[in-house]
């Protein structure tokens, strides 16, 4: 039997959220197109509920699930070995994530020291 690790809350920290609706609204549009075969113009019929079930079952193979790779690897043999386009996508993701948190208030040394943890876990 696998035991699950408890959550303070019931909601996704954000070291475990690695899209945003309104920011990838656009890639998410093209994942959904091209795993569910449901064109962009058609996905406004859907009702909101629908859609964030599509977008929680998206795969690796989809643009979306190609980025979150990108955003969320943490090898540090493999961010080496990054090419231009994926040290773009990822720098990009982190500076969203950075104006983000100050524009919800987020003091400056708090931002520092979100980086300062994500680095640290990132070369442990």
């Amino acid at each position: 039997m696998s035991r699950r690790r408890k959550r303070s809350s019931p909601f996704p920290s954000s070291e475990d959220v690695w899209y945003d609706l309104e920011h990838d609204a656009d890639i998410i549009a093209q994942s959904i197109a091209k795993q569910y075969q449901i064109l962009p113009s058609e996905q406004e019929k859907l009702r909101y509920s629908e859609w964030l079930l599509l977008i929680g079952g998206l795969m690796e193979d989809t643009p979306l699930g190609q980025i979150v790779l990108i955003r969320k690897e943490s090898d540090p043999e493999r961010l080496k070995k990054f090419s231009n386009y994926e040290k773009r996508i990822r720098n990009e993701w982190r500076s969203f994530l950075a104006n983000k948190k100050k524009e919800q208030g987020m003091k400056p040394e708090d931002v520092a020291k979100m980086f300062e943890a994500a680095f640290a876990k990132m070369f442990r």
